[in-house]
């Protein structure tokens, strides 16, 4: 069941929030052991919220809109009383004093918070694998990555021991699992969704202020949009939170589309599921055009002097924290693109004002762009550790359609599109700034075409 139809059964009184969360435990008994998406349990303290919620429907207090239905957290984002490891030794004992802004929203919604979910090293790889948890597995195929850094998120929604959860992204983290996996999400506009951690402190990180959001992951873009409803919103912990109202756009849609975007190859058969998706708005009466974008490729290598930039600077720091393969990963990426020094940074600095110029003026034309989530199939698992810095090239060209969103700050929403020799294939709809209610409803037309299947619950992958 998604989390809407979750959240209205137990409103009605057709299922207590007591046996949402058993079921879901039981689910993740059935199958997390074979696919390591699920890393830390909350039992105990998922089932006495239920019980507190179950009471609190019986006095007929008022609901959230989340009320009685479990989520789950990714293990970079705060929970208070429990380690914010991730996925690092390094700091398994590192314990937050107080929950993050988006899991203090989830369980203001009365949602019940589940289990904590897997994640490469320190979040920075494209393959979900890390030294203090080990490697999640794609359900859809063992030999293939889930994505990053999101992947042990993915996989729980995907499987069915989640009906929601939390991620974040700072180059496609939320979004390149939700391709690889088959699962919805967005990576809302910077501000949009408040994003504070106290455990590692990495905020100040030039990187992760102007790149990195919050957001949701769900089954459905239904309940993605839920989730941003109820995530959305200044906070008086993060400074850069806006209190901007959460509206879409009437009247006929204008989509762009790029199905093999500039700066690399796209796979043939990938760019053949873009235009199917196109194919899918426009019988749902959206306009589509084929666009050229000259500042795609800039935009890309903005991405590339900000993050690897400071990858750079924090590399010895790090090296000692990470697994041998993580660490190999890096130190490709560093050396493919580097030396990146302190002019090049600042230059990057001023181009991404430029670069947010030239794309508003595209979209005075457009609602969204729809691109690939990547360029090719998922790949294979640990592949974005080999091939020393030609690998680590290709691994960044593949993910490039993702990169958009984070420099210029803009909503990015992935909904799944299609299969290609049984792997998920995904697509993105980035619009302009403040756009995500727009970006998800044009992502459910896409979804509604039925392009793109859902894991099946039984029998167990």
């Amino acid at each position: 069941m998604s989390a809407r139809d979750l959240a209205t059964a137990f409103a009605q009184g057709e299922v207590s929030s007591t046996e949402i969360i058993t079921a879901h435990l039981a689910r993740i008994d059935e199958v997390n052991s074979g696919l390591n998406a699920i890393v830390t349990r909350m039992d105990d303290q998922a089932l006495a919220a239920a019980r507190e919620a179950d009471e609190a429907r019986a006095r007929g207090e008022a609901l959230g809109p989340l009320a009685g239905v479990p989520f789950t957290i990714k293990s970079n984002i705060d929970v208070a009383g429990m380690a914010t490891d991730c996925g690092v030794p390094a700091f398994k004992e590192s314990i937050a004093p107080k929950d993050a802004p988006v899991v203090e929203r989830m369980k203001q919604a009365g949602g019940v918070p589940l289990a904590r979910t897997n994640l490469p090293d320190l979040g920075l790889r494209l393959h979900t694998d890390c030294l203090l948890h080990g490697q999640t597995i794609n359900p859809w195929s063992k030999d293939h990555t889930t994505g990053g850094s999101s992947g042990g998120e993915a996989v729980a929604l995907a499987t069915g021991m989640s009906p929601i959860g939390l991620g974040n992204d700072l180059g496609g983290s939320l979004r390149s699992p939700a391709s690889c996996c088959s699962i919805a999400s967005i990576k809302p506009t910077t501000g949009r969704v408040p994003r504070v951690g106290d455990i590692p402190p990495d905020s100040n990180a030039v990187m992760m202020q102007q790149f990195a959001a919050e957001g949701p992951m769900a089954r459905n873009v239904g309940d993605v949009r839920l989730g941003l409803q109820v995530l959305s919103g200044e906070h008086p912990r993060d400074p850069l939170s806006m209190p901007i109202p959460l509206e879409g756009r009437e009247g006929q849609k204008r989509v762009a589309i790029m199905a093999a975007p500039p700066g690399g190859e796209t796979d043939p058969r990938v760019a053949e599921v873009v235009t199917n998706a196109a194919k899918a708005l426009e019988s749902a009466g959206v306009i589509v055009e084929e666009v050229d974008m000259p500042e795609y490729t800039q935009t890309l290598d903005c991405w590339i002097d900000y993050v690897v930039g400071d990858i750079t600077v924090g590399f010895d720091a790090m090296e000692s924290m990470i697994s041998e393969s993580s660490a190999d990963f890096l130190r490709n990426t560093i050396e493919a693109y580097g030396p990146i020094n302190a002019d090049r940074r600042i230059a990057a600095l001023q181009n991404r004002y430029n670069l947010q110029r030239a794309w508003i003026d595209f979209y005075a034309d457009w609602d969204a762009l729809l691109t690939p989530t990547w360029t090719q199939l998922p790949l294979l698992a640990g592949q974005d550790a080999m091939g020393g810095p030609d690998g680590a090239r290709y691994m960044i060209e593949t993910f490039r359609p993702v990169c958009p969103g984070n420099v210029l700050g803009l909503p990015s929403a992935a909904v799944p599109a299609g299969m290609v020799d049984g792997l998920p294939v995904g697509v993105l709809l980035t619009g302009r700034q403040w756009s995500e209610l727009t970006c998800l409803e044009l992502a459910e037309h896409i979804e509604s075409a039925g392009l793109a299947p859902q894991m099946p619950m039984d029998p167990k992958p």
